[in-house]
This record gives structure tokens, sequence and C-alpha cells, in this order.
């Protein structure tokens, strides 16, 4: 076994609490687990500040973790942080042999971007533009007087860092990492061959859903909206002027891949009385309401993408992408458990993008769940940290 790691994932409804290490298979061994629901976050804002310390203290004593991990990663929310996207030129002179070194100097001169109230979490490429003429994501051992790096950085509230960092330090850990969890999830668990033309990445969570455009090795567009599945069991109360609790109970017995007849019925109690609702109703309330509420907020980033498309080959003729960054090719993918634990939710989401929509996992059995993934895909982050990749160590700080 690899060295231990111990990562905070910081959902929109619940906390989850990991200390795992990698198999000499390259597998995930979980050794202390914990998760539990908390009051959230809403438009980058804790709902309750004054739990926070509360609720992390009892994930983490939860696990059985005993402390001896100094370091804390956490893996960030998307709407605590925003994506901006710049090209840097790095003219050799003459004609050379790009070596690490090369790419160094443009990550280095990256790290001069500054934004007041933020902190830079990461700096990463989507692409690289040889001579103005040879895009690649693989620079090095290439010939060329010049590099155009298309970056993209990734900078963090410092209002969110401070909160975490504090009661990190209370609970006795000495060191914290902060990962945005949107690039973890699309660089370590998207391939690379896939992300080479790019990929959109949708995290619906409880109360938050993010849409990516993840390009290379960053994120090239992000957009967070207020949808969820708490979003969905608010909506099916107030459709059946019952509680929350009432129709949370409700949920896991809808299926809405189905096409149900005038005859089916789902039950439901409120105390001790029993109620039927039409099944045929009910699906068709729902996906009403994923249509008008998240389908329609996908569709109006692609076509937010495809105007930053257009903007982009007019106003930069040096390495502008003339290809879409978004076309039918484009492959999607599904993380969090905001559609995925709704019974046939996915499917339906799929069919109304008319798109195939693949849900998005890390590979460790058992753990292999779209509400895991930005938690196993910042372990692979701390992985990789520890085994001192020099590259990531300059674009993760």
């Amino acid at each position: 076994m690899r060295e231990e790691f111990a990562v905070l994932d910081v959902g929109s409804g619940k906390l989850n609490f990991v200390v795992a290490s990698k198999s000499a298979d390259d597998i995930f061994f979980v050794k202390n687990f914990a998760t539990a629901e908390y009051a959230g976050y809403f438009n980058g804002e804790w709902v309750a500040p004054e739990r926070l310390k509360d609720d992390i203290s009892s994930v983490v004593e939860k696990s059985g973790f005993n402390y001896k991990i100094k370091t804390l990663f956490v893996t960030v929310p998307s709407e605590f942080t925003f994506v901006r996207t710049s090209g840097l030129l790095s003219d050799a002179g003459r004609s050379k042999t790009i070596t690490s070194s090369s790419i160094r100097v443009i990550h280095k001169k990256a790290e001069s971007f500054k934004v007041s109230g933020y902190t830079a979490l990461c700096s990463s490429a989507l692409k690289y533009v040889l001579d103005g003429n040879k895009y690649t994501v693989h620079p090095i051992g290439e010939i060329a007087k010049n590099i155009y790096a298309n970056m993209s950085f990734i900078f963090c509230k410092d209002e969110f860092i401070r909160a975490i960092y504090k009661i990190a330090m209370d609970l006795g850990f000495k060191y914290v990492r902060f990962v945005d969890g949107i690039w973890a999830e699309g660089t370590q668990l998207i391939d690379e061959d896939t992300r080479v033309g790019g990929a959109v990445l949708i995290d619906v969570g409880y109360a938050s859903t993010t849409f990516a455009l993840i390009e290379g090795d960053g994120v090239k567009y992000k957009k967070d909206c207020q949808f969820g599945k708490g979003y969905l069991i608010d909506a099916l109360a107030n459709a059946l002027n019952v509680d929350y609790e009432v129709a949370q109970r409700l949920m896991p017995k809808i299926t809405l891949n189905i096409e149900s007849d005038d005859m089916s019925v789902y039950q439901y109690e409120v105390g001790d009385t029993k109620f039927e609702c039409k099944a045929k109703e009910i699906n068709s309330f729902l996906h009403n309401f994923i249509l008008t509420n998240l389908v329609d907020f996908v569709d109006e980033c692609v076509e937010e993408i495809k105007e930053l498309d257009k903007m982009n080959v007019a106003g930069n003729t040096f390495g502008a992408n003339i290809f879409p960054s978004i076309n039918a090719r484009t492959a999607f993918f599904l993380v969090g458990g905001g559609l995925s634990e709704i019974r046939g939710a996915s499917n339906f989401f799929a069919r109304a993008l008319s798109r195939e929509v693949n849900l998005l996992s890390a590979g460790t059995a058992d753990w292999d769940k779209p509400y895991y993934a930005s938690m196993f895909a910042t372990l692979e982050i701390a992985d990789k940290m520890s085994q001192k990749n020099s590259l990531l160590e300059r674009l993760f700080r």
C-alpha cells in the first residue's frame, strides 16, 4: 500500500470524509469513511456557517479517523470558484526541442495572475499551439520556435479557504490542500483521448448543478445553477401538497424512464394514512421540471459556448480554435447523485438532450457510484502529488 490520504468532499447537501490509499494494482483501498447531511451552501455562501465546524467535526469523528495523517485534501465545490482562460506565448527565438523546463516556464508565468478576494487553485493547459499551426496536449519532445499555451485558471473564494482552513487546524491537521472538484473529476476520471477534443461534464448534486467543458488538462468553461435532487423533492412535495419528508420517502418508488399507463400508481403515507397518486401524472410533472430547469440550462450553456467560439475565432488569429468546442461527437458525462440516485432520471435526461450521456465514476469496486466521483478524483490528485509529479506540482498549488 502507498501513502494514506484524507479527503473532505464538500457537497451541496452532504459532507463525505474518506481515508484511503492505493494498492499495488492502482485500486484505492478505503480505510475510513463517513457521510452526513448538512445545511450546505447556496449561491456560493454557507447556509448555516455557525454549524459548519460541528458538521465537519462530526463526519470526521464518525469515520473513526485517528488524526495520524496531517494533510487534509478538500474538494472545493464549483459555486465557490470561477474559471478564467487566457493565452500565454513563449518564444525561444529559434527552433529547439521542448522540455519539461519549457513548460514550467509557461506555468510560472501563469502564477502572476491575481484576483482580489480569490486564491488560485490551479493553472492548466487546454492545449498548446506550436509555431502557430500545430495543436497538441503533449508538447514535450516536439521541436518549435514558439509555444502558445491556451491556459485555464481556477480561483477559489478566500472566504471558503479561510473557513475550512481554520476548522482543519482546530481539528489537528497541519496542512490543507484545496482541489477544485470539477477540475479533478474532469481530468482524472475522463480519459485523455476524450478530453483532447473536449468533453462535457454535468455534475448534478443535491442543491447545485455545474455544467463544465473539459479540454486537455483544464476546464475551458463552467457555469452553475440551483438545481438538484432536493429541488425535485421540493417540487414534488408542493405538487402533492405534502411535507418535504413525505415526498422524500416517495422519491425512491418513482421510475422516470418508463411509460406509465392510467392504472399505475405510486403509494405514499402521511402519518398513518395511505394515499395514491397516478404514476403517469407524477412522471410527467417531474419530466417537465427536469426539462425546464436542467435541460434548458444545459442548452443555454451550449449556446453560450458557441458564441464564445465565434468571438475566439474573430478576435484571436494566433492559436484560435477553428473547430466547434461542442459538436455531435462531443462526449457528455453525468456525475453527482442529483439524477443518478433517482431511477430512470439519467435515462430521461439523455433522451431529452438527444445525446448519449455516460455516467462517470471512479473504478474502485463498491465505490463506483457517480456521487462518489469528486471524492475519488480528489484522491487521485492526492496520490499523484505524493509521487512528486513535477508538472502536477506546477499545475496544483
